[in-house]
């Protein structure tokens, strides 16, 4: 058996959630991984998410399958494995340099290190938690969102509403908590203080435990969080300053005032800004934007 490690674009950590619901990987480039093996998924910003147990040796794609991925045809796969067991990691989050402590690895994890060591699958294995051993509340909703519907049905059983509401503990509890001392506990765009009203909210649309993480989060005022989900309000890097913009459709003056403000609190750590990648996604899902802008901050916006 050989242990493989994979990496995970970091602007599509959803794909190891396709991947469980198809039990399949494609790559884009060839590796000669086989039945029996085991394979660690790996991306940058969040260390290792998923590990799958291979059934079926990688085979060469002929160009007429099926691809169930988000990236647009960015990446050319060539060829396809397909796997049974899977496992997400655990709480606890390892660092590059401490895999390489623990297995011998050399490269870095965009190079695709194997190994066919006992001590060190042992030791990868340990960090993940089978998904078919999941405890009732991960058993009974799929994501953060079900079970939030779920605590406000007053009409659901009482047990169901108690590991609802573990699950969004869980979940939205740990990503506010960071957010709010990533910011200071302070409104990203305006700055406000009022704990009670300062929301955790994904960049990227939440796709399972593993983007529960600061970079992929602001902390915003409950209605700033609405119209940013509602991709009425965003956040566009002009050089290297990010400046709110708003939607000309929000008239009132108390939103028109923050159009083309620097955002008002930027963590002091890289790893918990805003990820730019993260940032331009939600600036592209906001139309009106794309004829705003002129010269370099135009580009910043869009590319």
């Amino acid at each position: 058996m050989t242990s493989w490690v994979l990496t995970i674009d970091k602007n599509y950590p959803n794909h190891w959630d396709i991947a469980k619901e198809h039990k399949l990987w494609d790559m884009a480039t060839a590796r000669p991984i086989k039945g029996g093996d085991v394979v660690y998924f790996w991306v940058s910003q969040y260390g290792f998410i998923g590990r799958a147990e291979v059934a079926e040796s990688a085979v060469p794609l002929s160009g007429s399958e099926d691809l169930p991925w988000t990236d647009d045809g960015e990446r050319q796969y060539v060829s396809r494995f397909r796997f049974g067991r899977t496992a997400d990691a655990g709480a606890g989050r390892v660092t590059w340099t401490e895999v390489q402590e623990n297995t011998g690895f050399r490269q870095s994890p965009s190079w695709a290190p194997h190994t066919d060591d006992s001590v060190a699958e042992t030791w990868l294995a340990s960090l993940f938690r089978r998904t078919d051993d999941r405890d009732a509340a991960d058993a009974l909703f799929d994501d953060v969102d079900d079970a939030a519907e779920a605590v406000a049905d007053l009409g659901r059983d009482l047990r169901e509403r108690t590991l609802a509401q573990v699950k969004v503990r869980r979940g939205q509890g740990r990503f506010r908590k960071a957010l709010v001392e990533a910011y200071g506990g302070r409104c990203a765009v305006t700055g406000s203080t009022t704990e009670e009203v300062l929301e955790a909210a994904h960049i990227s649309p939440y796709r399972g435990e593993h983007t529960n993480i600061a970079s992929n989060g602001l902390l915003l005022r409950a209605d700033i969080h609405t119209l940013f989900d509602l991709n009425l309000i965003t956040v566009v890097f002009e050089g290297n300053n990010p400046v709110v913009r708003v939607s000309p459709d929000l008239r009132e003056d108390l939103y028109r005032a923050l159009d083309g403000r620097s955002l008002a609190v930027v963590p002091s750590l890289a790893n918990v800004r805003p990820d730019r990648a993260l940032l331009r996604q939600h600036n592209q899902m906001c139309e009106w934007i794309r004829g705003r802008g002129n010269g370099r901050a135009k580009l910043d916006l869009l590319r």
